[in-house]
């Protein structure tokens, strides 16, 4: 019982960590796209993703959210 109140605690604290970096994901990619040396085509792209990663965000799914705003840093070079 108490193994698994551990696991529990583990993966909230987890998903709270989450939580917040998503936000300061965001931040870096709006301060890095007015800069960035992309194609019309990719600088939509990476809006795009930024858009879904913040909607994903908001629905908490908020490992789905890192991994597509990890996409956009790449695109960005980061």
């Amino acid at each position: 019982m108490k193994n698994s109140m551990i696991v529990v605690a583990s993966m909230f604290a987890t998903s709270l960590a989450f939580a917040h970096g998503c936000p300061g994901e965001m931040k870096k990619i709006d301060a890095a796209l007015p800069t960035a040396k992309l194609s019309q085509a990719d600088a939509s792209k990476v809006q795009e993703l930024r858009a879904k990663g913040e909607e994903q965000h908001k629905t908490g799914k908020h490992s789905e959210s890192m991994a597509t705003l990890g996409e956009a840093k790449k695109m960005l070079g980061m």
